[in-house]
């Protein structure tokens, strides 16, 4: 049995009211699309539609997905929606019961920082030509991701801030302006400093302009990495990284820095030492 015209109408309207409801709770233009475009997939996947989904289809579905080689936080992401979906239909009363209630959280993969080596920043910051060259200094001086690039505007960027009018999650912020950005960046026309750009575009455009450079593996998001693990190398304190990342939480903040075995030797060696040596002993 599949989905009727009528049931594909009814889950159309129901999708609509739930787009509807992230809207007014404040959820970001970016999460209600997500939300959105996953659940019009799901629907069109379940036989029965959204409105008859039991447990074992949906787990189905993130098996499928898996069996696919979609990454793990991309089946988190979908299982997050998933459950905000249904929990939110269940007690609306728009569906009778939550199936997702005794569904298991996929496991989430351990995130592990990848700032760029000294070189291969050198070559990152000097080789690249523009616009890519204020791509990669934004992301490395600024700690912008790639959406927020795409949307950054000349009128943004001040001698004392770098403001991000609509970050993740839609949250307004700002970074204090690196001396260089100001430098670079300070005599470009106003309006947008990428015209027609995307966040797709910024992405996939970087990784064949890193290939140009020779610098195979590398994402513009690993400037962000880079960004904020030089601040704490220098000497920055967690949470000062963690107000110019954004994060809404330090724990966030902690998974993007890496922790050199230089550091780490040189927090063992700071540890205090008594008076008397072990040779006095």
């Amino acid at each position: 049995m599949h989905a009727t015209r009528n049931q594909n109408a009814a889950m159309g309207y129901l999708i609509d009211e739930h787009a509807d409801h992230l809207r007014s709770a404040g959820c970001s233009q970016a999460t209600v699309h997500s939300r959105i475009r996953l659940l019009r997939c799901l629907h069109d996947y379940l036989d029965d539609g959204l409105a008859f989904a039991s447990t074992a289809q949906l787990e189905a579905f993130l098996s499928d997905l898996v069996r696919r080689g979609r990454k793990r936080n991309t089946i988190v992401n979908y299982w997050t929606h998933m459950k905000g979906f249904f929990h939110w239909g269940d007690l609306a009363g728009y569906l009778d019961g939550d199936p997702t209630l005794t569904m298991k959280r996929p496991k989430t993969p351990k995130f592990s920082p990848k700032p760029l080596a000294p070189a291969q920043l050198e070559i990152a910051l000097t080789r690249a030509p523009n616009p890519w060259h204020a791509v990669f200094a934004l992301a490395y001086y600024e700690g912008l991701r790639a959406g927020e690039i795409a949307q950054c505007r000349r009128e943004d960027i001040t001698e004392e801030n770098v403001y991000v009018p609509h970050g993740k999650g839609g949250e307004a912020a700002a970074v204090p302006t690196h001396p260089y950005i100001w430098a670079l960046l300070s005599a470009w026309a106003p309006g947008p400093l990428f015209p027609n750009a995307t966040p797709q575009r910024i992405s996939h455009g970087a990784i064949r302009q890193f290939r140009r450079l020779g610098l195979i593996g590398v994402h513009v998001h690993r400037l962000r990495h880079s960004f904020a693990t030089d601040m704490l190398i220098a000497g920055a304190d967690l949470r000062v990284v963690q107000d110019n990342m954004r994060h809404a939480s330090v724990v966030s903040t902690a998974a993007y820095t890496q922790v050199t075995s230089q550091r780490k030797r040189a927090a063992v060696v700071a540890l205090h030492q008594p008076t008397r040596t072990p040779a006095d002993l």
